[in-house]
């Protein structure tokens, strides 16, 4: 793994490489609270009502990537009023990303072309939710596919393969691709967003198995 991102300045350079080349410590952690949870899940929502209001249409299906869209699935759905639910299950790893669970059957009719909502608790690359899209097209060629993420990484793409719009909660360096002036002028979250539910050391044992021999 390189130490230098030529694409990158020098200042973020430099924290990344203090930052990301480094084991990750107990000080990097943010933890989210229940009440940050509510109050990003409740914004979502109201983007998605929003959007839908002004394009005409509305969600038909919901999809929660778990683990961590588990959760904010299960929140929206209730919230929204959204009864089918069509959960998929992916594990990420450093190296690559694995499915876990086959895609259920919808026991409930359908509209043809659904509008369909992702749900994750943190999108850095994107690259779950676009292994997730393609999956659902190939069951439900004419869906579309939209992504309401509660924390999304500064760097990452504004838009990826197959989700036709991303709406997000927070936005985070975690990546340690902002500078501090973008941190402090867009409000990003700092640290490593550790969600509610999730325990502190054993994501943080997660996040450092990059550094083992």
């Amino acid at each position: 793994m390189s130490g230098v991102l030529p694409h990158l300045s020098k200042e973020v350079n430099k924290k990344w490489f203090e930052n990301f080349m480094m084991e990750y410590k107990e000080k990097d952690i943010n933890k989210m609270s229940w009440e940050e949870f509510e109050s990003l899940a409740n914004s979502l929502i109201k983007q998605v009502n929003v959007y839908f209001s002004s394009k005409g249409g509305k969600i038909d299906l919901i999809t929660p990537l778990h683990r961590t869209g588990g959760i904010v699935g299960g929140y929206m759905a209730i919230k929204m009023r959204i009864i089918p639910m069509l959960p998929v299950q992916f594990k990420h790893s450093f190296e690559r990303i694995d499915q876990i669970s086959s895609l259920p059957e919808i026991l409930v009719k359908i509209p043809e072309n659904p509008n369909i909502l992702f749900c994750e608790g943190n999108t850095s690359a994107g690259s779950v939710s676009k292994k997730a899209a393609k999956l659902i097209k190939e069951k439900y060629p004419n869906s579309k596919i939209y992504l309401a993420t509660l924390a999304k990484v500064y760097g990452g793409p504004e838009e990826i393969e197959g989700i036709e719009k991303v709406f997000y909660g927070t936005l985070t360096n975690e990546g340690y691709k902002a500078t501090d002036e973008e941190v402090k002028k867009l409000g990003l979250r700092k640290g490593i967003t550790i969600f509610p539910w999730e325990n502190t050391e054993e994501e943080l044992k997660e996040l450092n198995k990059c550094y083992e021999s």
